[in-house]
């Protein structure tokens, strides 16, 4: 769907942890063309397009500055992405900053309108310009437990192996 020959995706989040990872993973697939980096710190994407690189050997790495909390700034990213993609990886599991239960301009609380919102608005833009081909995936994390605020305990694994 994309206009380079091979596979384009967006990731969100994608300057550290399981974005950053997944793009690694992603550009070890010799018939991935681009990988764009959808992030809210240029400083730390233009750290992990090195580091991928360096990784990869691969120079298929953009960046799109883009904060999902920030609606206006998830429009903004969109307008950036050249052509279409063929897959959406959305990566979630923030607990919403220093104050997540605090109020974006958008009126949502900074831990919906990152780890939802955000991603419904890019989701959305780019399925009504018919800009996605193939896949759109929601990667989230129980990152918000054991979070006073979020009265929610802490996850425990908890496995009974028997012999």
């Amino acid at each position: 769907m994309s206009t380079l020959p091979g596979k384009t995706v967006l990731i969100t989040g994608a300057n550290a942890g399981i974005g950053k990872d997944v793009a690694r993973q992603l550009a070890l697939h010799p018939e991935m063309a681009r990988i764009y980096l959808a992030c809210r710190n240029q400083d730390r994407a233009t750290t992990a397009k090195a580091e991928l690189e360096a990784a990869t050997g691969r120079s298929i790495f953009d960046i799109i500055l883009m904060d999902v909390a920030d609606l206006s700034s998830v429009r903004a990213g969109l307008a950036g992405i050249n052509g279409s993609l063929d897959a959406l990886v959305m990566n979630a599991g923030g607990i919403g900053g220093k104050t997540p239960m605090d109020l974006t301009a958008d009126g949502a609380t900074y831990v919906f309108a990152s780890n939802v919102l955000g991603h419904a608005v890019l989701l959305e833009g780019l399925l009504s310009e018919d800009r996605l081909g193939e896949v759109a995936v929601f990667a989230g994390s129980e990152s918000a437990r054991d979070v006073p605020k979020f009265r929610m305990e802490a996850a425990i694994l908890r496995l009974n192996l028997r012999r």
